[in-house]
C-alpha cells in the first residue's frame, strides 16, 4: 500500500519498495498513457522534527503510448531520481492563493497525516510525459492522402493541393487586420 500514516514513520525512517498498480497510483482508466507491469518505486521516507517528511528515491516505470504522427503504439521509459519534501496541510490554509511564493515551488502538502505516495507518483508520471509524444524524433507520421502509415510503406500518393486548403485564406485575412 503506498499511504503512509505519517505518525508511524519511525524515526531512522523508513524504506519503501513497491510495485506500482494503476489503481494505486490513480491511473487507472488514463487515457493519454497506460501503465505496463513491472514498475516500481524505491524510496526512503523520513519524517522531520516539525512533521515535515523528505522523500528520496527513484521511480522506474514504462507507459505505453500512442504515438501523435503515425499513431502507433510505443513504450516510454522512466527512470528518475525523486527527492521531494513534504508539509502537513494546515486547515485554514487557502487553496485558492492568488500569489505562489518561491517556496511552494518545492514544497508540497500532505492531508490528514497521510502521505500518498501513488499521488506522488502519479504527479512524477504526469511530469515526465513529453509536450510531443512521438514514437521516434524521425517519425514520418501517416500519409495525408492514403492514410498508411509512411514508417512502414512510403507511398507514392501525390502531396495535396494545398490551393485547395482554406487556411491560408485565414492567415490572409488575420494580416489584413
Amino acid at each position: 500500500m503506498l499511504l503512509i500514516e505519517v505518525s508511524r514513520i519511525p524515526p531512522e525512517g523508513m524504506d519503501v519498495n513497491a510495485l506500482l498498480d494503476a489503481g494505486e497510483i490513480h491511473v487507472a482508466g488514463e487515457t493519454g498513457f497506460a501503465l505496463a507491469a513491472g514498475g516500481t518505486l524505491a524510496c526512503h521516507v523520513e519524517k522531520g522534527d516539525d512533521d515535515t517528511v523528505h522523500v528520496q528515491g527513484r521511480l522506474s516505470a514504462r507507459l505505453g503510448m500512442e504515438c501523435g504522427r503515425c499513431l502507433e503504439p510505443f513504450p516510454f521509459p522512466v527512470d528518475q531520481g525523486l527527492d521531494l519534501f513534504y508539509l502537513p496541510h494546515r486547515a485554514g490554509e487557502d487553496d485558492d492563493a492568488e500569489e505562489i511564493t518561491e517556496r511552494d515551488l518545492v514544497v508540497a502538502y500532505y492531508r490528514e497525516g497521510r502521505l500518498d505516495l501513488g499521488e506522488i507518483v502519479r504527479e512524477q508520471l504526469f511530469l515526465t510525459l513529453p509536450m510531443k509524444r512521438l514514437c521516434r524524433q524521425d517519425c514520418l507520421g501517416l500519409c495525408p492522402a492514403c492514410g498508411g502509415n509512411r514508417n512502414v510503406d512510403p507511398c507514392d500518393c501525390p502531396n495535396p493541393d494545398v490551393s485547395l486548403s482554406p487556411f491560408p485564406k485565414l492567415f490572409e485575412k488575420g494580416s489584413s487586420s
